[in-house]
């Protein structure tokens, strides 16, 4: 018999075996029982003690019975986390390791967006209330976040964040900074209308000594700014708002 023929003919033996003692209930839970859970996770939003319970949970204690895969996907539904990996350690332990979701913005404030744009739901939505606020359709959430990061850096000059931001159905886009200026590009040529505000914004607010309201990019050749009213002006009405075109 060759050396080969005699390897498979063990490892059958040893199979064999062994199912032979899973039959006849050799190896029970309490004999070869899983002691021990490490896991490896950067805490935030989940804590060790919501793995373990997760992990007890599942019923079964031994080693060979665990299934790996119900511990996983049991750990996944739990609301922060976006990832887990669960594998067996020889004799008695079971190593987690856990990725949590990183909450990027508030979605229709209903869910979550995480740092690669896929929704996600928490329990509450006040605990991330400092958090910028996308609404939009709900099938573009991937597509809005990558267009809102890109519209955040190229605003960059204006020096403030977006701190909301409204897509319409035909893809139009109003934007409002933290500082609460407020911004329309409409819904083509964002990118550059975008452009065309960070290239003049030094130069147009050097030439007033007001601070722009609201701004509209919808404009071939330059864009409309609203302007707040002077500082001796107390409790302004909209009529009392002015109006000013800028070229570019």
């Amino acid at each position: 018999m060759s050396k080969i023929a005699q390897l498979i003919l063990i490892f059958s033996l040893l199979t064999l075996l062994l199912v032979s003692a899973l039959m006849s209930g050799l190896i029970h839970s309490e004999r070869w029982e899983i002691k021990q859970v490490e896991v490896a996770a950067e805490y935030q939003r989940v804590t060790a003690e919501q793995v373990r319970l997760v992990v007890k949970k599942t019923g079964e204690r031994s080693f060979f019975r665990l299934d790996t895969d119900q511990v996983k996907n049991a750990l996944k539904s739990l609301n922060w986390v976006r990832e887990a990996h669960v594998v067996k350690q020889w004799p008695d332990s079971l190593k987690v390791t856990l990725v949590e979701h990183q909450p990027k913005a508030i979605w229709n404030d209903r869910q979550l967006i995480n740092q690669r744009g896929e929704l996600f739901d928490v329990e509450r939505i006040d605990d991330v209330a400092g958090l910028p606020k996308l609404y939009a359709p709900d099938n573009q959430a991937d597509q809005i976040y990558k267009m809102f990061i890109r519209f955040n850096r190229l605003l960059q000059p204006v020096g403030h964040e977006i701190a909301t931001a409204q897509v319409s159905q035909r893809g139009g886009w109003q934007l409002e900074l933290r500082n609460g200026l407020q911004i329309n590009l409409g819904n083509e040529q964002q990118e550059a209308r975008a452009l065309r505000l960070a290239d003049t914004w030094q130069s147009m607010v050097r030439t007033s000594q007001q601070s722009p309201q609201r701004i509209d990019l919808r404009y071939s050749n330059g864009y409309v700014v609203q302007w707040h009213p002077g500082n001796n002006e107390q409790q302004p009405s909209p009529a009392q708002l002015q109006d000013q075109e800028v070229s570019s």
